[in-house]
């Protein structure tokens, strides 16, 4: 579970530089997409590249994890006997955000796709290195905003060091 004090540090914290990309955009969206497929879903199943991954694509590091400015936060977790990549994103229109970031995956990593070829794109099961990796994506409203909550989770421990961990 994304921690509240993670998502205040992400609301309070100052946007830098001039925003060039319109909230909720085609830009916004595919950003946020394209940042999900190459970290958190390349990163699995063993997440040992997370840290590596969140860098090469320009993310800041933060004390609990990654940030995508203005909003984005990555970061990993363990829960349950699982290990989740989350990355919690502004998504002014929910449906759009899903579908973007389900878009990206299927380009990304479509051949490893098992699930059903009508099957919601809320829940997406694929095959990475043997084994099963499942993106979930989950609206949210947090103090009236519209938030999407995006994770890649895999059966097992997170490595030691990364994400935030």
């Amino acid at each position: 579970m994304i921690r509240a004090a993670a998502i205040i540090l992400i609301l309070a914290a100052p946007a830098t530089g001039a925003q060039t990309i319109v909230e909720g955009g085609p830009e916004w969206l595919d950003k946020r997409a394209e940042v999900f497929s190459s970290v958190c879903m390349a990163a699995a199943p063993d997440f040992a590249a997370f840290d590596a991954k969140a860098e090469a694509a320009g993310l800041e590091r933060i004390e609990q994890g990654w940030h995508l400015p203005p909003e984005a936060f990555l970061s990993l977790r363990a829960h349950d006997g699982f290990c989740s990549c989350f990355m919690t994103v502004g998504a002014p229109d929910q449906t759009e955000m899903v579908g973007a970031i389900f878009g990206r995956l299927m380009q990304d990593w479509g051949a490893s796709f098992t699930g059903k070829a009508e099957g919601l794109a809320n829940v997406a099961p694929f095959q990475r290195d043997g084994i099963e990796a499942v993106s979930i994506l989950e609206p949210r409203k947090i103090d009236g905003q519209n938030w999407l909550s995006a994770r890649v989770t895999v059966f097992g421990a997170c490595p030691d060091g990364e994400g935030g961990q």
